[in-house]
Parts: C-alpha cells; structure tokens; sequence
C-alpha cells in the first residue's frame, strides 16, 4: 500500500505545482492599470524619427539593395479614360500607379517596432534608392495634386516597400483607319528603368496586372480588351526591360450610320426621282441633281473635319466617292435625255416641212393636169415629176453624206382624180458606177448578204423616254448591288466584335 501511494504522489506532483503557481499568481502579481489596458499601437506612439534616422545611417542611395539586381514589380489601376483624339493620336487616362521592390537596409524589425508597416510621406523617397520607372512612350504626364501631391510609400518590416502615384498620362495611340468607321484603335502604356538596365533592375508585372475601377464610358469609343507584355530592348549602353500594357477601343459606329450612311442613301434615292419627270422639265431635274450633289459633298466634309488627313482610302471614301458618281451619272443620264429629245424635235420639224414641200408638188401638178384639159395617165404623171425631181444633183461620192445615198423617202402623192402614185425613190445604183470593177463584186456580195444578217422591221431608234425608263430599273438595282457588295466585303474583314 505504501508503495502506490508513493507512486500515485509521484504521478500528480506536476499538476499540484502548475496549480499552486497559478493561485500565486492570482494573489501576488499586480493587477493592470488603466492605461496599461487602453494602450494603442498607434502613428502617434512611434517615434518615426527616431527610426527613420536609425534606418538611413550609413544609407547610400547610388547603391543597389542587393548586388545581383532588384525585382520590381508594378500594376496599375486604372480611373477612368478621358477621351481619344484622332486628330493628335493619342489618348488620355487617370491611373495608379504602384511599383514594389525589395530593400533589406531599410529592415525594422529588429527596432521592436509594435507595428509591422509604417506609412511615409513623399518627401522620403528623395532618400533612398528609387528604380526610376517612367512611362517612356508618354506625351505627357503629371502627379495630380489635389491640393497635395498624391503620393504614398507604405514600407513593412522586412525591407518592402510600395510606392503609389496617382498620375495623368497622355500616351499614343496607334491609328489605322481603313476600317473607319468600323475600326478598333490600339493605346499602349510602356514602362521603362530609365537608369538602370536589366542587370540592375527588372520589371515584372503583378499577378492581376491591371484593375478597372470604374467602367469606362466613353462617346465615340468601347474598351473591348487589354493586354500586358513584357519585352527586353537592346539600347547603345545595354539591354533594358519594358513592360507595356495595351488597351484595345472599338467605335461606335451607331452614330455614322445615322449621320453618314442614311443620309447619304437617301440623297442618291432622291436624285433618281428625276427620271419621273417630263423631259421638257430639265431645270427641275438639274436643280434635283445639283442639290443632292453638294448636299452630298457637304455631309462628307462633316465627317472629314474630325479626322487626320491620311493618304489612303477608307471605308467611309469608298461609300461617299460612289454615292458621288451615282448622283453624278443622273446627271449625265439628264445630259442625254436632253439630246436624244432635240434629235427627236428636229425630226419632227423635218417631216413637217417635207410635208409641206410634198403638197405644194401636189397643188403645183394640180394645176398642170387642169391646165391640159384632161385626164392624165399614170406613166405620164411619172414622166411628169420626173423633170422636178432631176433637178436634184446627183450625189457625190465623197461627200460625207454617203449615208444619205441608201436612204429611201417614199410618199404617196394622188392626183386629184386619186388614180396616180408618186414615188421618191433616190438611186442606189449609182454608188456601184462610182466603184472600181474589182470593188463592186464585193459590194454586191456585200448587199446581198445585208438583208440576211440584219432583222426585218426592227427600229433600233432609241427615245429621251426610254432612256428614262430603263434609268427607273437600272440605278437602283445597280445600287442595290453595290450595298450588298459593299457590306460583305467591309464585314468579313472587320476584326472587332459587332
């Protein structure tokens, strides 16, 4: 028995001691004070003094933290885009820039420090190593201060420090407007060590690279997508890392369908409404034609006056330059019409006075058969106008009006008892007499085979109204085909979603 008790004292002596100290405790250690329990890690509880100048004895900024080169790492967030101009080619945004590297001179940590971080204000960057990033690519950028500079540096325990600007940065963008107005444009951000290469410092992109903190909203522009990269260029003094991060817009194009397309198509329909008018009103058609010209001309250089002045043809040239020579065509389809209808009067007046010319033989051989007392007979009636009609001259062979040579005017000319028959019937003959004998076998043969060639009774006389016509179908159909080609070509090659 006195054995277990022995061994079961043994087996309890630890709990028994860790018991009495904690009542020992509870009596003699003194309680906290007030000021013990509301006591704060705050800024005002440090003395950044005291360890700032700790920190940077014996700092020397032209030294590199570490000897083998730094790590920096950047990311950007993005604000807000304040616009795109095509005129200068650039764009400009508001963003956050923060950049983190690694200094273990600047290490705290063994100050027991009650804080794992401190904030710094600006002006502490001017003491120590900086990797001197810059936007290289820039036009021009600046520190908002609002009122202050808005800058910050957060520096840890270990060496780490983050460094953040709020800047405004005009940069450039890359312009290919073939594809106007269904383009996309192309904005790029390059960030380059301008005084350390790729031995010294390398740039390194975070692992979310780029945050939008609001959406963009822009009039004329979408961002669709972005993009970051990284590159090593080889300058005279070495090689040099870049980061670059691309930002990719597509245009609206809502607003140059409405302020470009329809009204320009409906100019071209309206020109065509001139074909529905009379022939006889071509000032009416003229001042249609004209006005829907320089209504034309007047929206292209609306569109034009916004854009730089490139050299090569864009997609908006191409519907504006045949919308022009669609309503110049009316134009010259007006030109003629004007002149197939004075061809059209002159005939007219030609075949009155040949009617005229034609009754006054009538009355004149009238009053021949009335002065002979008697009734003459068909073959001397012929024999009769044969004299007047001689006194033409006979025509020449090199005159050039050849053509007027197989040309046959036949009119019916009745006596006034009707039983006569006056025929005009100029020789065809005589071109063959004129020929060399070799010449008129083949001329014969010639004038055999005409007949056979051509077709019987077809008038191939084309008319001021047909004209008109046959302009009522054909220009907008040939529109018509050249929307639906203009369309498809201008869609496949489109590289940006609809």
């Amino acid at each position: 028995m006195r054995g277990d008790y022995w061994s079961w004292v043994r087996s309890t002596r630890p709990i028994l001691l860790q018991f009495a100290f904690i009542i020992s405790a509870l009596f003699v250690l003194p309680r906290p004070t007030d000021a013990t329990l509301n006591y704060r890690c705050t800024r005002n509880s440090i003395n950044l003094g005291q360890i700032i100048d700790a920190l940077l004895k014996d700092y020397d900024t032209h030294l590199l933290p570490e000897a083998e080169g730094v790590n920096v790492t950047i990311e950007l967030h993005v604000q807000g885009i304040s616009g795109i101009s095509e005129i200068t080619g650039d764009f400009e945004l508001d963003i956050m820039y923060s950049e983190i590297w690694l200094d273990p001179r600047l290490s705290f940590k063994h100050l027991n420090v009650c804080t794992t971080n401190i904030t710094l204000k600006s002006d502490f960057k001017n003491k120590i190593w900086t990797p001197d990033t810059c936007i290289i690519n820039s036009k021009d950028s600046k520190i908002h201060s609002s009122p202050s500079e808005n800058t910050f540096i957060i520096l840890y325990e270990h060496g780490l420090i983050w460094s953040n600007f709020r800047l405004n940065v005009k940069a450039p963008c890359k312009m290919d407007l073939k594809m106007f107005p269904f383009d996309s444009i192309q904005c790029q951000l390059q960030f380059e060590s301008y005084s350390f290469n790729t031995a010294e410092v390398r740039l390194l992109w975070h692992d979310i690279p780029v945050t939008m903190m609001e959406k963009v909203e822009l009039p004329d522009f979408d961002l669709i997508s972005w993009s970051t990269d990284h590159q090593r260029l080889e300058y005279p003094n070495g090689v040099w890392d870049r980061a670059q991060v691309k930002f990719t817009f597509a245009r609206r194009y809502g607003f140059y369908l409405f302020q470009s397309y329809f009204p320009t198509s409906l100019t071209v329909i309206s020109s065509w409404v001139g074909f529905f008018f009379d022939v006889r009103s071509v000032s009416a058609r003229i001042t249609l034609g004209v006005s829907s010209l320089l209504a034309l001309t007047f929206q292209f250089g609306n569109v034009l006056r916004h854009l730089p002045r490139v050299s090569y043809i864009k997609c908006l040239d191409v519907w504006m330059i045949f919308s022009v020579i669609f309503i110049f065509c009316t134009l010259v389809e007006l030109a003629i019409v004007c002149q197939l209808n004075r061809w059209e009067r002159e005939r007219q007046i030609g075949s009155k006075v040949l009617g005229h010319w034609l009754n006054q033989i009538r009355k004149t051989r009238s009053k021949d058969t009335r002065k002979n007392n008697g009734e003459i007979e068909g073959p001397k009636k012929r024999n009769l106008l044969k004299p007047i009609y001689q006194e033409q001259p006979p025509p020449s062979p090199t005159s050039n009006d050849s053509s007027n040579n197989i040309l046959k005017v036949r009119n019916a000319l009745k006596a006034p008892d009707g039983a006569a028959v006056a025929t005009i019937v100029p020789s065809e003959e005589e071109p063959l007499h004129n020929l060399p004998s070799k010449k008129k076998k083949w001329w014969s043969r010639i004038q055999a085979r005409l007949p056979k060639l051509s077709i019987p009774d077809m008038d191939w006389t084309i008319t001021s109204v047909q004209v008109d016509r046959c302009s009522m179908i054909m220009f907008p159909l040939s529109f018509l085909v050249f929307n639906i080609t203009y369309w498809c070509i201008y869609f496949t090659k489109m590289d940006r979603p609809m």
